[in-house]
């Protein structure tokens, strides 16, 4: 979406009551050439106090790199949190130009026969990201070219949108819900039941992402089931119909047979305690967040593998009361992880309605 911006001066236009422009018209006008101002977009987010209003598949990335700003810039200016809200006026402030990489991206010097998917996939990102990170108009590079990569340098944003998750997760349905996007950081075992609310998508891909930057060698997780297109009863499931559950599976310590095309059992393959439990983290992380998880649903002894791995991680007892029934029993109330039958090979992640949505459930 291209942000809507203010009217720029008109040098050719005199002041009132002039035939030749006045001293402070021709003192701005050549503030403004010897500013080297390179394109009418970047000379209209250089204006002090620049408002913008938050559209649905808005970005606080696509945001910053349409107004020449950093994504930092935006927060710095308009206190923001994790969540982007749809409606949200933003102040625009006087921008640098074009936006450098979030600190501690990484750079990668493009090499002879090198293509942008080839690097894509190197760094567990994608296309897309690379692009806009890089202010590339197409998939065209050529050698020596530097382009930032990795370290989660392109920044996922949580869109709120109202009126997509209808009724409950078991009795609802789905309306103008987004699909998960193809990405090397994981698999979609079903494309066409990959569809949900947007803050689930962007809360999912974000909890990957963090785990594919902890963990650079890890393979590419499993994704089961979300919703249908327009939501309602789904295959196989008592819930997913209103696009706020999503299945992931695990990782492990070497691609077991049959991964990542179905799920594998912890107990089927050397379960990689660490990735797994930095992904259950990032999604505690993101339940103390708007739109984020209220419940997941694991098996009780494959929590205590994760649990374990957390205490290895220096991770307090204290937290880990917060998140895993182990090892207080499998029935413990009040626990972000719920034991679960035959959820012993993935997690099932529920999110939480967007606030003030009354249609959701």
């Amino acid at each position: 979406m291209t942000a809507q911006t203010p009217p720029s001066l008109d040098p050719m236009r005199p002041t009132r009551g002039h035939g030749r422009w006045s001293f402070p018209r021709w003192a701005a006008v050549a503030a403004l050439l010897i500013g080297g101002l390179s394109s009418p977009r970047a000379g209209a987010s250089r204006t002090e106090h620049a408002r913008y209003t938050v559209v649905a598949g808005d970005s606080l990335w696509s945001i910053a790199r349409d107004h020449g700003c950093r994504v930092e810039d935006l927060r710095d200016s308009n206190d923001l949190g994790d969540v982007l809200l749809v409606g949200t006026r933003l102040s625009i402030p006087r921008c640098a130009g074009a936006p450098r990489p979030e600190k501690g991206a990484q750079q990668h010097r493009v090499k002879p026969g090198e293509t942008l998917s080839a690097i894509a996939a190197r760094y567990h990102t994608s296309v897309q990201d690379l692009r806009a990170l890089n202010r590339l108009e197409s998939d065209l590079i050529v050698p020596g070219q530097r382009l930032a990569v990795g370290s989660g340098a392109v920044e996922i944003a949580i869109r709120m949108v109202t009126g997509q998750s209808r009724g409950r997760p078991q009795r609802g349905w789905l309306a103008g819900g987004a699909q998960l996007p193809h990405s090397p950081q994981y698999y979609r075992r079903r494309p066409e039941w990959t569809w949900g609310a947007q803050h689930v998508i962007d809360h999912t891909r974000r909890a990957i992402a963090t785990v594919n930057r902890a963990h650079p060698s890890v393979h590419r997780l499993a994704i089961g089931d979300i919703s249908a297109p327009k939501g309602g009863v789904l295959p196989g499931h008592g819930s997913h119909q209103s696009g706020r559950d999503i299945d992931l599976g695990l990782y492990f310590r070497g691609v077991p047979e049959g991964y990542p095309h179905e799920f594998v059992k912890a107990s089927g393959g050397r379960l990689d305690a660490a990735a797994t439990w930095t992904l259950v983290h990032a999604l505690y992380r993101a339940s103390k967040t708007t739109g984020g998880p209220e419940k997941i649903f694991l098996d009780y002894d494959v929590q205590g593998k994760l649990y374990d791995a957390a205490r290895k991680a220096g991770v307090s007892r204290k937290t880990l009361a917060e998140i895993f029934q182990y090892p207080s029993g499998r029935w413990t109330r009040d626990r972000l992880v719920k034991h679960e039958p035959k959820h012993d090979d993935h997690l099932h992640v529920r999110f939480a309605c967007p606030p003030g949505d009354d249609a959701c459930r």
